[in-house]
């Protein structure tokens, strides 16, 4: 809002709407905020240094927080600012604070020539000169020669070694992010994000056979089975199109947590109830909770980390959730099919890692970014391709886990061998992670998936012509790390792309996208193995990925032009 929002051309550039209005007419401030109001959410009112009083009333006749006086004097104080931010151990300017026509001269000298000059505080900091005279200083400062006019302090700063830029903080938040890719990484932020999804995976994942193998055991029909199964995707449905709106009402760390107490709690009702419409409910659940942690995880993800290390972190990440997955057969191995002690100490575990993640939350510096409305289907048209790139992955990983095992029993090879595959497709998954993401940081991005997808593909083809049982696992070992790894490239190019609201909708719409993929690539796949042959599942598989290694190539063709 401003009298003449011509004056500032910054707005225009950057396709911020400006509303005219008399700045000094409170009311008339009302009345736009009170009309902005009827459409948008009002998360704060900032203001330039001279309009403090200001905003303090509309914060109050609005219900909004108040900013703290002594916060904002210390935020528009430069002295008092590089005071607060020099214990962090951040690289620091020379910046002299200067009072008279003596201490200006001494400043310039002490400091080398050429400088800029500038006040302690008000939106004037924002305008430099540089000089090269001592005579100029001293006419800038004072409009005549060795004349000191007003009692105003100035900053004599030296000269930053490198190009000017600016990045212009347009909203007042717990979590700031500027345009500028290189930042300090929110060490207590990426943790928490990794330790959520890995709970989330290693909950997910054990529940997945285990109900599977329990519904078994009972005599449970395997109609029944598959709509269990179809509860959980209900509740994911539901939660990927909620979590835009619960981010307006809760904080986003907040969620992730409560997401995690109740995934424990529906993994509690499964130890104490045998009700199969019980089972229904808490699945629901279940999937629900498990959806909000994995989107906001990944969007949080990637807002506290910076472009530079944003392919190892991704890497790790991806580790978290691999390794979780790949926990579960050593979970049923030690478990058991014992539905009541292995869902107990499930929710154990998932509710101390709520409790963790909480206590290591607070110690972060960012939060998860609050969803943009529409932004989920919006993401769609944004990034088709990413959308298929997550949708590869699903297809891929459903038919090496849940259809090449069936295969495997077709073929000859016993139960023991068929239960090692999926072993061997996890672990290496997992431990290649970290070094995808050093590839995804020292490489083109593009390059890592493409080459991750027709890694996969071939050796999807490869299986049926694999003589030896120690071949296939080795081919399993390598397909599992590439198929991986086009999540990971996923995820990093997502945060490439996307800030703020956005990355929530984009990991929202992941998870939709994982979930098509999958039902896809199980049904498909199959459906191949019934009515062709059993080697027509993998080898269907790995056409669907080398074709998508095709698009990925001619989409980096038509691409490469015009950046």
């Amino acid at each position: 809002m401003a009298v003449d929002p011509s004056r500032y051309d910054y707005l225009a550039a950057k396709s911020v709407d400006a509303i005219q209005v008399d700045t000094n007419d409170l009311d008339a401030l009302k009345r736009a905020c009170s009309r902005l109001r009827a459409t948008h959410d009002i998360a704060g009112i900032v203001c330039f240094s001279g309009r403090k009083g200001t905003v303090a009333e509309l914060c109050r006749y609005f219900g909004l927080t108040v900013p703290d006086s002594e916060s904002t004097q210390d935020g528009s104080d430069e002295v008092r600012q590089r005071g607060m931010l020099s214990p962090a151990g951040l690289p620091m300017l020379a910046d002299p604070l200067v009072g008279n026509p003596t201490e200006l001269q001494s400043a310039a000298v002490e400091i080398c020539l050429p400088v800029v000059v500038k006040p302690v505080s008000g939106s004037g900091a924002g305008m430099y000169r540089i000089v090269d005279e001592i005579a100029e200083h001293t006419s800038n400062v004072t409009g005549q020669t060795l004349v000191w006019q007003a009692p105003r302090r100035l900053l004599f700063e030296e000269l930053a070694p490198c190009p000017y830029d600016t990045a212009d903080i347009t909203a007042a938040a717990a979590s700031h992010q500027t345009e500028c890719a290189d930042f300090a990484p929110d060490v207590a932020a990426i943790a928490t994000a990794i330790a959520g999804v890995t709970a989330f995976a290693i909950a997910q994942g054990l529940t997945f056979p285990l109900i599977s193998l329990v519904l078994e055991q009972r005599g449970v029909s395997p109609t029944i089975s598959g709509l269990n199964s179809g509860a959980y995707a209900a509740g994911v449905a539901v939660a990927t199109l909620a979590v835009g709106r619960l981010t307006h009402l809760i904080r986003g760390d907040y969620l992730i947590v409560l997401g995690l107490m109740g995934g424990a709690c529906s993994l509690a009702i499964f130890a104490a109830f045998d009700s199969s419409w019980v089972w229904f409910v808490a699945r629901s659940a279940l999937g629900f909770c498990s959806s909000i942690t994995s989107v906001l995880s990944g969007a949080w993800l990637n807002s506290a980390c910076p472009n530079r290390l944003r392919g190892r972190v991704s890497g790790v990440y991806g580790m978290g959730l691999c390794g979780g997955f790949a926990a579960v057969p050593l979970a049923i191995l030690f478990f058991g099919t014992d539905a009541g002690l292995a869902f107990a100490w499930l929710a154990i575990f998932v509710a101390l890692a709520a409790f963790l993640i909480f206590l290591l939350g607070r110690h972060a510096r960012t939060q998860p970014e609050r969803g943009a409305p529409g932004e989920l289907f919006k993401f769609f048209r944004k990034a088709p391709l990413l959308i298929a790139m997550v949708s590869a992955f699903a297809f891929a990983d459903v038919t090496a886990i849940s259809e090449l095992p069936v295969y495997f029993v077709r073929m000859g090879h016993s139960a023991t061998f068929a239960a090692l595959s999926v072993t061997v497709l996890s672990l290496p998954s997992a431990i290649v992670q970290p070094l995808i993401g050093w590839l995804l940081d020292r490489t083109s991005r593009h390059s890592v998936a493409i080459c991750s997808a027709f890694i996969a593909g071939v050796s999807f083809v490869a299986i049926p012509f694999v003589p030896s049982e120690l071949g296939v696992l080795s081919a399993f070992a390598l397909m599992g790390a590439a198929i991986s790894a086009l999540y990971t490239c996923a995820v990093t190019m997502l945060g490439d792309r996307f800030t703020g609201g956005a990355l929530v909708g984009g990991s929202a719409a992941f998870t939709l996208a994982y979930a098509s993929g999958s039902a896809v690539g199980s049904s498909v796949t199959g459906s191949a193995m019934e009515l062709v042959a059993p080697a027509a599942g993998p080898i269907i598989a790995g056409i669907v990925l080398l074709a998508f290694t095709c698009v990925m190539i001619g989409n980096a063709l038509i691409c490469a032009p015009s950046s």
